[in-house]
């Protein structure tokens, strides 16, 4: 008995600790001692002792599961410890570079191919067509590509 409630308390505390160290891993162990404390109750008690037993340590890891995974994040504490910024709008290319298309500029740094150029007065990162430009070697954009801008020389 006291076997079945070590494993079975190991691995409700490594559901627990899965909330503060996420990834996975403690929550993993957590459910395998609990099947161990499962496997343990029936090999070690006869007739519907073990199994009832079986059934409390697979119900305490299922109702672990859903703790951490669904009810935990809606928690006071939960939301502290989570991101809740919606990132479903977000873009991830800069939007303003496309009016660059055709912009002069000078190169700040080498560009072996890539580096960095002042155009329009804003230091932005660049990359050539696989030419290496010295730094303060006039440029103009020539393509633009999301957040990839491509110069040539003048």
């Amino acid at each position: 008995m006291e076997t079945y409630l070590t494993l079975l308390l190991l691995g409700t505390a490594l559901f627990v600790l899965e909330i503060f160290v996420p990834g996975g891993i403690a929550g993993l162990f957590g459910g395998l001692l609990c099947l161990l404390a499962a496997w343990k109750a029936v090999a070690s008690f006869d007739g519907w002792i073990g199994l009832a037993l079986a059934l409390l340590a697979v119900v305490v890891a299922c109702g672990m599961v859903f703790l951490v995974v669904r009810v935990f994040p809606s928690t006071r504490v939960g939301k502290k410890l989570s991101l809740d910024t919606d990132l479903k709008e977000s873009r991830a290319d800069d939007q303003s570079l496309a009016a660059l298309k055709g912009a002069e500029g000078v190169a700040d740094t080498q560009l072996r191919p890539a580096g960095f150029a002042t155009i329009g007065g804003r230091r932005v990162d660049v990359v050539t067509r696989g030419d290496e430009i010295p730094a303060g070697t006039p440029v103009r954009v020539v393509e633009i590509e999301g957040n990839r801008v491509v110069v040539a020389r003048r």
